[in-house]
């Protein structure tokens, strides 16, 4: 009798501990909702240049004197701090492509190996932005992020399946934020208010070394070959998507922190990389703008060592020295 009611203590135990959270973890929504309101943007501002960034541009890039620099083009900037290669082609795909512009150009600054490292900045605090710009059924994500990682054991990915609430957790983050921002709105605070002084505590010039933490982040990425494989990289789905829509695309490689000489390190592999990746991208018909050995961008202008942003004071200039870069890209 006295086994009778352990065995039973057991299997409630059980029950509660193991088979309650997984049946709970699958009905939290499995993504962000798709954001509509940037093909709304973009459709009525009808931009000549769009450009696909990270936080490089916050300080770096004023947009509306890069289109007076370039004849009185309108510019429009789509990014977010973390931003890489799956959010671009997303947003290129589902926004730009989506929106039925026809820009002159869409142009993607990047640093590095990024565009070619698919899960980098796709999971934690930045997949509700990433799955803010998806639809539910996106083939490609699955073909380029739906395998695990070499490694991954059959453990795990039963235990992904079985408990998937942690993969889904921004989600949540999501609807706190949400629900915070409307509770501050009915104390007579606007939304768009609580998002500007938001952003103007989390600007780069406010964070201290987390800029600098973020440049160290794009360092250490694997050191891999350069690889074009549709099956590893977002990049060549989005060349594909620019070349179906008949925009032209250009990717530019913007300047690290240098050194006190002007020059940025890098290695031999390195160096292979990018100049393999500037041989793909141009035989695909489209342009590479290399600006690391731009003498003119120098460490003055950067927001602290080892940063890869500018710093505020270097606003314009910077503006000017993308222009510089962009111009003979334009029609006259």
């Amino acid at each position: 009798m006295l086994r009778t009611k352990e065995s039973w203590r057991l299997l409630i135990f059980v029950a509660v501990v193991l088979i309650v959270p997984a049946v709970a973890s699958h009905l939290v929504p499995m993504k962000t909702h798709f954001d509509a309101k940037p093909i709304a943007r973009l459709r009525a501002k009808k931009p000549d240049i769009v450009i696909l960034s990270d936080s490089m541009v916050d300080n770096g890039l004023d947009s509306e004197l890069l289109g007076k620099l370039l004849d009185g083009r309108r510019v429009e900037l789509l990014w977010y701090g973390g931003a890489a290669s799956a959010s671009w082609y997303f947003r290129l795909k589902n926004y730009i492509v989506a929106s039925g512009i026809r820009p002159e150009l869409v142009c993607i600054f990047f640093r590095d190996r990024v565009l070619t490292d698919p899960r980098f900045r796709t999971e934690g605090t930045y997949r509700s932005k990433l799955e803010a710009a998806m639809h539910e059924d996106e083939p490609i994500y699955r073909l380029v992020l739906g395998q695990h990682l070499p490694g991954d054991g059959g453990l795990r990915r039963w235990v992904d399946g079985l408990y998937p609430l942690n993969a889904r957790r921004h989600t949540q983050h999501e609807r706190i934020e949400q629900t915070s921002m409307r509770l501050v709105a009915n104390a007579g605070v606007t939304v768009s208010e609580l998002r500007r002084s938001i952003n103007e505590t989390f600007a780069l010039t406010n964070l201290g070394g987390a800029a600098a933490e973020e440049a160290a982040g794009i360092s250490k990425e694997k050191q891999t070959e350069f690889n074009p494989d549709p099956r590893q990289t977002f990049l060549p789905h989005i060349v594909a998507a620019a070349t179906e829509a008949r925009i032209p695309l250009c990717f530019l490689r913007v300047k690290r922190h240098p050194g006190t000489d002007g020059r940025v390190q890098q290695d031999e592999q390195l160096r292979r990389y990018i100049v393999n990746l500037r041989n793909w991208i141009e035989s695909q018909g489209c342009y590479f703008i290399d600006e690391t050995d731009n003498p003119a961008r120098t460490q003055d202008m950067y927001l602290q060592p080892g940063d890869d942003h500018m710093g505020p004071w270097a606003k314009e200039r910077s503006t000017e020295l993308y222009a510089n870069e962009l111009r003979p890209l334009l029609s006259p």
